[in-house]
């Protein structure tokens, strides 16, 4: 008899204090993220795909800039992101600028970025591009054609059809709706569903379908090397939250960029992603493309 209650006083003890395993609760969000994807205004010729723009500097385009700042201020941004690497002088030309011993380049670091978040009484920019290089387009293509030998491969000929196909339909719209609209109403079309729908399906719906040959898997190499950038990128805009909260981030950033970057903010416990077209006007329809 004593044998069984001192039994049934060492389960209970034990069954009150067992501590059950238990997955710890997701961070708290620290800031609330504005993605803006835009065209580039300097015309750097960098993408594959090209929209010119044209003077970003006459006085419409300014005055289109002002609105878009007005409409972008109402979110209060406490800091201004920018498409810019930590170790450029992003911020030495920011200091330059507001003491008066430099002019605004066109470029939409400067024209957005910088008047942003001087508006705003900020210091500085939160430099937040990596440098992540990888194999160019041309060089890739060429690869592929080699592999294929003399004639081009049918696969990788319908592959390129197709991603030209949308790559330069974009464009020519982004030209179309430059030359229709104002800055604001573009970069509203530029960040809608559709729009940025169709920047990710050039990876995700055809780059990701070249395959060599023998079936060897180069496509996906190149989406994730331009994954990696963005993920990288992401990794830097957490560094310049770190030790705060309550932040609210304007990201500026070029389109190609602005849907990965969606998808990983809004995947990340520490940041809460913000619909840009809140703060954008309304998207006229479509001009029509010659």
């Amino acid at each position: 008899m004593l044998r069984t209650v001192i039994t049934a006083a060492i389960t209970l003890a034990a069954a009150t204090s067992t501590t059950f395993a238990q997955t710890p609760p997701r961070p708290e969000p620290v800031a609330e993220v504005l993605i803006l994807g835009t065209y580039h205004f300097a015309n750097p010729g960098r993408d594959q795909y090209n929209a010119r723009a044209d003077d970003m500097l006459s006085e419409r385009r300014q005055a289109e800039i002002a609105d878009l700042l007005d409409g972008l201020a109402v979110f209060a941004p406490t800091m201004v992101a920018v498409e810019a690497g930590r170790e450029s002088s992003i911020n030495e030309r920011y200091a330059a600028w507001r003491a008066g011993e430099a002019e605004l380049t066109v470029n939409e670091r400067q024209q957005i970025g910088f008047r942003m978040a001087d508006r705003m009484g900020l210091d500085r920019v939160a430099p937040i591009d990596a440098d992540h290089r990888f194999m160019a387009y041309e060089d890739l293509l060429l690869a592929y054609q080699q592999l294929a030998g003399s004639e081009p491969d049918p696969h990788l000929a319908g592959v390129e059809a197709a991603s030209n196909a949308l790559g330069r339909g974009f464009t020519a719209e982004t030209e179309a709706r430059q030359a229709a609209h104002t800055v604001g109403e573009v970069l509203a079309w530029m960040n809608t569903d559709a729009a940025l729908d169709a920047n990710q399906d050039f990876y995700l719906a055809y780059q990701i379908r070249r395959w060599e040959p023998d079936g060897s898997p180069a496509g996906a190499y190149t989406v994730g090397n331009w994954y990696t950038r963005n993920l990288l990128m992401l990794q830097n805009l957490l560094y310049e939250l770190e030790g705060r909260d309550d932040q609210r981030v304007l990201l500026i950033v070029g389109q190609g960029h602005a849907a990965i970057l969606r998808e990983l903010v809004a995947a990340s416990p520490w940041l809460t992603l913000v619909d840009p077209l809140d703060y954008l006007p309304d998207v006229p329809p479509a001009p029509a493309v010659e």
